[in-house]
């Protein structure tokens, strides 16, 4: 298994948890591969904002945040009673036997106030035991020691950074050390949210200012792909828009998003997937 984590150091405008969902989902529907959608911060917030998960999963009055999502896996992390065959009933199934989410935090400060580092850290071993593919998204900014956050990035394989085609955000992240010391660390993406390909910020000019020699993605703006945030309906969206012809509005937001899981999965050493693909398999 291996673990990829979305993050931005920017605190708003880079798109860091539409790029994580919609990354999960179009894996999920086009690869083999059994995936876990997770996040750092409380329910409701970042990833899960693209989904209608049901009033089931989060009203409070309806069931507790001990039953199910990350309170639930921290809690029987503590009682050393999480196991690989268990996680899954405590994760809401987006796309039958390839895509599962684990909801958030009732509290920004998890179960456990103080262990939150080492609960995520032993989720995760978990986690890998069950899945093929996990991608988690580490919110925006930098990281406080011993949260959640923190901990995702520590365990990642390989690190999304979403950024924007903002100039002082992109000479923070370059140069004025607007980035954990993690992130120096671990192999890592850089994506562009929102890129307009007219802007005198190309990919190509990024790299060239920056003296950038790793991979760099623009995932352009698409409104329906914004609609469907805003309704929570990124998943029947993504469904539905498999085949645009390259006419499409969004037909440029679905193939950016697709040549991003092509390099994850490259980068991961996961070819035989791609292979698979490929010859339609």
């Amino acid at each position: 298994m291996s673990k990829v984590v979305f993050w931005s150091p920017l605190q708003g405008g880079s798109g860091n948890s539409a790029h994580a969902s919609a990354a999960a989902i179009s894996i999920g529907m086009e690869y083999r591969l059994k995936l876990l959608l997770a996040h750092g911060g409380m329910a409701k917030d970042r990833v899960e904002g693209a989904f209608q998960t049901g009033a089931y999963a989060l009203d409070h009055s309806l069931i507790s945040f001990q039953d199910h999502g990350m309170d639930a896996l921290e809690r029987l992390c503590l009682n050393r009673r999480l196991t690989r065959d268990n996680i899954r009933d405590y994760t809401l199934p987006l796309l039958p036997e390839r895509l599962d989410l684990v909801q958030g935090n009732a509290k920004p400060e998890g179960t456990m106030p103080g262990y939150r580092k080492e609960l995520l850290q032993s989720i995760c071993a978990v986690a890998n035991q069950s899945y093929d593919l996990v991608l988690a998204d580490a919110g925006c900014g930098i990281p406080k020691d011993g949260s959640g956050d923190q901990a995702l990035l520590e365990t990642a394989d390989l690190i999304v950074v979403s950024l924007n085609q903002c100039i002082e955000g992109l000479d923070l992240f370059f140069k004025d050390g607007g980035r954990p010391p993690v992130i120096n660390e671990k192999p890592y993406i850089l994506v562009l949210g929102r890129y307009d390909k007219y802007s005198h910020c190309t990919l190509n000019n990024v790299k060239r200012r920056f003296g950038y020699k790793g991979t760099i993605h623009g995932i352009p703006y698409t409104t329906d792909f914004l609609d469907a945030w805003n309704m929570r309906s990124v998943l029947p969206f993504l469904q539905r828009s498999r085949n645009l012809n390259n006419r499409q509005p969004s037909a440029a937001f679905l193939e950016s998003i697709r040549s991003l899981n092509k390099d994850i999965l490259t980068q991961l050493d996961m070819t035989s997937v791609l292979k698979l693909v490929e010859r339609g398999a």
